[in-house]
């Protein structure tokens, strides 16, 4: 058969060979992970926003630490949801372990069903952020919005800081402005990081860099701030900084430390009308079988990204045999 066809033929059905391959390819992918893509509601944060101003008592269930384990994380929120009834669900950091957009496209959709609603606000940790040493926040602000900001709900200022990694002169100047002006206006005042400015017994080496442990120390002291909250650990801690009481969240995905060894959980909180009324860690119960572990790899991983690169490479090489083929064809005709 091969002495019938000519060169410029072969060539033109490896392209049509390719075509439909990335066809087929793309169909799949769309079926059981391009909805991985469509973004969850309720994520953006209510950056400046003054929200229910006359509600003096709510709850806010404080979660971090997941690293695309999101069935961790699912049960962490349906817990929250079924014992605490939040308000709101404040995500301090490490979302993902790759911070590529389909990683957070992905643990968005997978959660909204969970969440029912629930706003869901977010900081950045040092994954959602850094892969390989690389700092690049684009990939972040372009799906979750701001790194940094702040809004009131209810009599309380929430500041949600990003301590995902060195932390810039602009956002110190933005805090310092933010307490200084903004914070006058408020009875309560709780802030929240990713990195704590202090280390915690069983994490050393967890913490802000020495010079932004400093610098965050003297713009702080004297300005009210009830609490602090703050992720990376992997463990729930009580400590002061700067005369301020200072809290780390448990994990709700990736390796628990210390006292949290082999627990996930999150921090429910009370704002009352005395303020802070109650801080408790609530733990869940997760097996972690690999069934799921490798569902959530599976689907993430190979048909949010590997598929679409496999796509795009069989595209470009249909295109190089379509040129190759009349290159070909066009000596071909030459020689006769």
């Amino acid at each position: 058969m091969l002495k019938k066809l000519n060169l410029s033929k072969i060539f033109y059905l490896i392209v049509i060979a390719l075509v439909l391959l990335a066809v087929g390819l793309f169909v799949v992918h769309s079926y059981m992970g391009g909805e991985s893509l469509l973004p969850a509601r309720n994520i953006l944060p209510p950056t400046s926003l003054f929200m229910n101003e006359d509600k003096d008592t709510f709850t806010i269930a404080l979660i971090s630490d997941t690293g695309t384990h999101n069935h961790v994380l699912e049960k962490a929120i349906d817990s929250a949801r079924q014992n605490d009834n939040p308000d709101f669900i404040m995500y301090l950091g490490d979302f993902v372990s790759d911070r590529r957009p389909a990683n957070f496209y992905w643990m968005l959709h997978e959660i909204e069903r969970h969440l029912g609603g629930t706003p869901f606000y977010m900081i950045p940790g040092n994954h959602d952020v850094e892969k390989r040493g690389n700092i690049d926040k684009r990939y972040y602000r372009a799906v979750m919005g701001p790194a940094y900001y702040w809004f009131g709900y209810g009599d309380t200022l929430f500041i949600a800081m990003d301590s995902s990694d060195e932390i810039e002169d602009e956002q110190f100047e933005w805090l310092a402005d933010t307490l200084k002006h903004i914070r006058p206006l408020f009875k309560n005042c709780i802030l929240f990081g990713h990195m704590p400015p202090k280390n915690v017994p069983g994490a050393e080496k967890h913490m802000m860099k020495d010079d932004d442990v400093q610098k965050f120390e003297s713009i702080i002291r004297g300005h009210k701030i009830n609490a602090m909250f703050f992720g990376h650990v992997h463990y729930f801690s009580k400590d002061e900084f700067a005369g301020i009481p200072i809290y780390t969240t448990p994990s709700s995905g990736q390796t628990a430390r210390f006292t949290d060894i082999g627990k996930f959980g999150y921090i429910s909180l009370r704002i009352g009308p005395r303020g802070i009324e109650d801080i408790t860690p609530k733990y869940i119960k997760f097996s972690g079988p690999r069934r799921e572990y490798f569902e959530a790899w599976f689907f993430r991983y190979v048909f949010t990204q590997r598929i679409r690169e496999l796509i795009n490479a069989i595209t470009i090489a249909a295109f190089v045999f379509f040129v190759a083929g009349l290159i070909t064809k066009y000596y071909a005709r030459r020689k006769k």
